[in-house]
C-alpha cells in the first residue's frame, strides 16, 4: 500500500458506528511515517485498520441525487435535521458556492462552544480541515459525501445560520494543566490525549477563543467522571504500566502500539497524538510511555 492508496480508501470510507474516522487516521499516519520509518508496512496496517472501522463506498453519491438549488436557509435546515438523501447536495452547493473554508468556519465555531464527550465534533472537523488541500480535485465530492455524514451525525438540530461570538466553557485551563490532566484520565483509548494533540496542531486555525474554549473544554472532560463506565481504566493494568525514568524505550513502545496488534483504528491516531505531545513536552515522556503500554496491553488482551 502507498500513502496515495490509503487516501483514497479514507476519502471512500463511511462510519458504521457515529462519525467516519479514517481521514483523521490517514492524516496521522502520514504524520507517524516521519518518525517510525518503513512506511509499506505503516500504510498496510492504516490499510487493514481503515478496513476494520469503516464501510467502504465505490460511488459518489451526489452524483445519485437531483441537483436542486436550495436557498441558505433552507440548505442549513436540511443538515441540521439530517435529512438525506438531500444532505449530499447541501454541502456540495455549500461547497461550491462559498469553499470549503466556509463550511469549516461555521461548524468549528459550534466545536468550540460544546464540550462534547470523545470530542469527535473538535478532532474530526480539525482532520477534514488539514486533509482537503491534500486531495487531487477528482476526490473532492467524495470527500464532500463524508463531510456532509460527519455534520450530520455531529452537528444535529443545530439550524442556526451564525454561532454566537460569546464562547462558554469551564475555567480556562493552562496548556501544561490539561496535558497533566489528560494524562491521569485518557479517557477511551486515549482520546482525552488525542484531542489535546490536534488542538496543539491545528492552532493557527483556531482563534484566539476558540483555542482557549476547546482546551477548557477538554480539561472539564479529563476531570469529570467518564460518560460511559466502560471507558474507565483497567486500574489493575493502569497500575502495572507505571514506569519509571524509561524515556530511552518510547519509540519501541509506540512502535509496539502500532504494530503489535491489528484491533482499533486509533492504534494509529493515538500512536501520532503521543509523538506530537513527547516532542513538544519531553518533561512528560514518562507518562505518555505509560498510557502507550497501557493500551498495547489492552489491545492484546481484546484480541484473544
Amino acid at each position: 500500500m502507498t500513502s496515495q492508496e490509503v487516501l483514497e480508501q479514507a476519502v471512500h470510507s463511511s462510519a458504521i458506528i457515529h462519525q467516519p474516522h479514517a481521514l483523521k487516521a490517514y492524516l496521522s499516519a502520514h504524520f507517524l511515517a516521519k518518525h517510525l520509518g518503513q512506511p509499506e508496512a505503516l500504510w498496510q496496517q492504516t490499510a487493514e485498520l481503515i478496513a476494520k472501522d469503516g464501510l467502504q463506498v465505490s460511488t459518489v453519491l451526489t452524483d445519485s441525487v437531483q441537483p436542486v438549488a436550495f436557498s441558505n436557509l433552507r440548505r442549513h435546515r436540511i443538515l441540521a435535521r439530517g435529512i438525506y438523501p438531500a444532505a449530499y447536495q447541501a454541502i456540495s452547493q455549500w461547497h461550491a458556492e462559498y469553499g470549503f473554508h466556509n463550511i469549516f468556519e461555521f461548524y468549528i465555531a459550534k466545536a468550540a462552544n460544546k464540550s462534547e464527550y470523545l470530542s469527535h465534533n473538535v478532532t474530526i472537523l480539525l482532520a477534514l480541515n488539514e486533509v482537503y488541500s491534500a486531495l487531487p480535485p477528482e476526490w473532492v465530492p467524495a470527500f464532500l459525501n463524508r463531510v456532509t455524514e460527519f455534520v450530520t451525525a455531529t452537528f444535529p438540530n443545530e439550524e442556526n445560520r451564525e454561532c454566537s461570538e460569546v464562547i462558554t466553557t469551564g475555567q480556562p485551563a493552562t496548556l501544561e494543566d490539561v496535558l497533566h490532566s489528560c494524562s491521569q484520565q485518557p479517557g477511551f483509548f486515549g482520546h482525552n490525549l488525542i484531542t489535546l494533540a490536534w488542538i496543539v496542531r491545528c492552532k493557527t486555525s483556531l482563534s484566539d477563543a476558540q483555542y482557549n474554549a476547546m482546551l477548557g473544554n477538554l480539561n472539564l472532560q479529563a476531570v469529570s467522571p467518564l460518560e460511559d463506565p466502560d471507558d474507565e481504566l483497567d486500574l489493575n493494568l493502569w497500575k502495572s504500566c507505571a514506569t519509571h525514568n524509561d524515556i530511552d524505550g518510547f519509540k519501541e513502545q509506540i512502535w509496539s502500539l502500532v504494530f503489535d496488534t491489528c484491533f482499533n483504528l486509533h492504534q494509529i491516531t493515538l500512536a501520532d497524538a503521543l509523538i506530537l505531545l513527547q516532542q513538544q513536552y519531553p518533561e512528560h515522556t514518562t507518562e505518555l510511555i505509560r498510557v502507550a503500554k497501557y493500551h498495547t496491553r489492552k489491545c492484546a488482551e481484546m484480541s484473544l
